[in-house]
């Protein structure tokens, strides 16, 4: 574009009105609130003279390969409420109208500004109702809006408008149309994302790298300035290459805001320069020169800021998942800790139940037993059918006593408190072996005791796995194998049933019950089963951490 318009933003937020009192009520502007609004339309004026200054650089016989002012303006329209725009658009006005000359008609720099403010309010109204919320460009998704609509869509009607007002005084209209269209979609991708960066707060993610990221603006100024601005006789286009590195390093280190600014920098020296008739874009037709100069800036500002903005989509998923972790870890602690708790409540609970039935319900059931049997010494021999009724019902009370006597041990056995877990194992294998009719044997070596949590878990992990094996495995052959290493202590429950599959998912509690009670004293169960063979249960558990 010549000395046209066509604009972008400088952003910041403006703060909202306070709340009416009343919804009938409007009440009038206070005085802070007229204040606050100051500066961001302070911001915006001078940034609007600065680019329009820099405008200036090119003739109006040529379009502008740069046009700044167009991102200055949607900037501002970006980051300011709708109802605020009115004054953005009207202090840019006398800017434009008076920062020009008097080589400029009135009438060109009237329309090319309507032009301009019609393609910034036409960008900025697209994009907050395809992306609402703040316009951050730190996701690829708010990118590609704003690449479609400001960086494409948006110039190209601008590009028409601005080609017809060309044709009005003596321009071609295809290059005229040409020229403009290159030029606002270059500010589009190349200005306009470092000013949200930067005046959306986007700053804040290169806290505390402040000193590297003024070394490395001020050591790329350098660069390009001798690549750009420095006059020497020729030039080898092994000097495009320069900037490159420091694109790459601003897209991997300081986020989207630095790669952006490291673009802007790169794309208004060279263009100064390759108007001055410096830098290796020169060629014996001008025209091409500040062609080559605006392609070059298109092709390498797209794919450093799709980059740079996905390792910042990577890094904020990554912080997600670092996030959703910690609390996932806290609630898994949450139920490890919940757990470990009902296990101690139940066998509480299985201990006072236990205690009940032995010392209460058996012994009223002991007492009922030898009233039954002195009943029936009491008897005559004559009274056949009442003494061979007492007989069934003193065997019935006896059979129940031996019932409630071993439900209490399975529920808490007192030989493991008293006697330690190769007494209670061998006591365990003695009761299933005659309960249920079965070859139950204990191998171990000489197991010193561990802790009475320790030998408890044992204890539970054996019992559940010769419950498992008769009930489901149908075994008639169960091992015990126990243990005792320099680590840990290991027990095997080996049985000869019918086994299961298992990478079938059980809704049995069993191994849930054994997995948890191991993993409360840091050991681990291990099932290894095969249908047809038998299943063989492992339960291992550290000496240090169960002591």
């Amino acid at each position: 574009m010549e000395v046209s318009e066509r604009g972008s933003v400088a952003p910041w937020t403006a703060p909202e009105p306070p709340p009416s009192l009343s919804s009938q009520v409007v009440p009038r502007p206070s005085r802070a609130l007229i204040w606050s609004e100051l500066p961001p339309l302070a911001i915006f004026t001078i940034g609007y003279f600065v680019a329009c200054k820099y405008s200036r650089f090119f003739n109006v016989s040529s379009a502008a390969p740069l046009w700044f002012p167009d991102s200055v303006l949607l900037c501002a329209l970006l980051l300011t409420p709708k109802r605020r725009w009115v004054w953005y658009l009207l202090l840019g006005l006398p800017i434009r109208l008076t920062h020009f000359g008097v080589n400029v008609s009135t009438w060109f720099l009237a329309a090319t500004y309507a032009n301009d403010c019609l393609k910034a309010i036409l960008s900025a109204y697209a994009l907050q109702r395809l992306a609402p919320g703040s316009q951050r460009l730190n996701t690829l998704r708010q990118f590609g809006f704003y690449f479609g609509v400001a960086g494409l869509i948006a110039p190209a009607l601008s590009a028409v408008l601005g080609a017809g007002t060309r044709v009005a005084m003596g321009f071609s209209f295809w290059p005229s149309f040409s020229q403009w269209f290159l030029g606002d979609v270059i500010a589009a991708l190349v200005l306009t994302p470092t000013l949200l960066y930067w005046f959306s707060g986007e700053w804040k993610e290169i806290r505390g790298q402040e000193l590297q990221f003024a070394a490395f603006v001020l050591t790329l100024s350098i660069v390009l300035y001798l690549i750009f601005l420095v006059p020497r006789a020729s030039y080898s286009p092994v000097a495009l290459y320069a900037p490159v590195p420091f694109l790459i390093i601003a897209a991997t280190r300081f986020r989207p805001i630095g790669v952006s600014t490291a673009i802007s920098l790169l794309a208004l020296i060279s263009i100064v320069g390759t108007v001055k008739g410096e830098g290796p874009f020169l060629t014996k037709y001008p025209p091409h020169d500040v062609l080559s100069t605006q392609l070059f800036l298109a092709v390498i500002s797209v794919p450093m800021l799709f980059v740079a903005i996905l390792i910042e989509e990577r890094r904020a998923v990554e912080r997600d998942l670092n996030q959703n972790r910690r609390v996932l870890d806290e609630h898994c602690h949450r139920i490890e800790d919940l757990a470990g708790k009902l296990l101690r409540a139940q066998d509480h609970e299985r201990e006072n139940l236990a205690r009940e039935l032995h010392d209460d319900i058996g012994q009223r059931i002991s007492l009922l037993s030898l009233s039954l049997d002195e009943l029936q010494n009491g008897l005559s021999p004559e009274m056949n059918r009442e003494r061979s009724l007492t007989s069934t019902l003193l065997q019935d009370t006896q059979s129940l006593a031996t019932d409630i006597h071993d439900l209490s041990h399975q529920l808490h056995s007192s030989t493991l408190q008293q006697m330690g877990l190769q007494v209670a194992l061998k006591a365990l294998c003695r009761n299933a072996t005659r309960q249920h009719h079965i070859d139950v044997e204990l191998h171990s070596d000489n197991v010193s005791a561990i802790s009475q949590e320790a030998d408890l878990c044992l204890f539970r992990v054996a019992q559940e796995a010769i419950n498992n094996a008769v009930k489901h495995g149908k075994a008639k052959h169960i091992e015990i194998l126990l243990h005792m290493g320099d680590q840990a202590v290991c027990m095997k429950v080996i049985d000869k049933g019918s086994g299961f599959d298992p990478a079938v998912a059980s809704n049995g509690l069993g191994l849930v019950s054994m997995q948890e009670r191991l993993r409360f004293l840091g050991g681990h169960v291990f099932v290894n089963s095969k249908t047809g063979v038998g299943t063989e249960v492992t339960a291992e558990l550290p000496l240090r951490r169960s002591a």
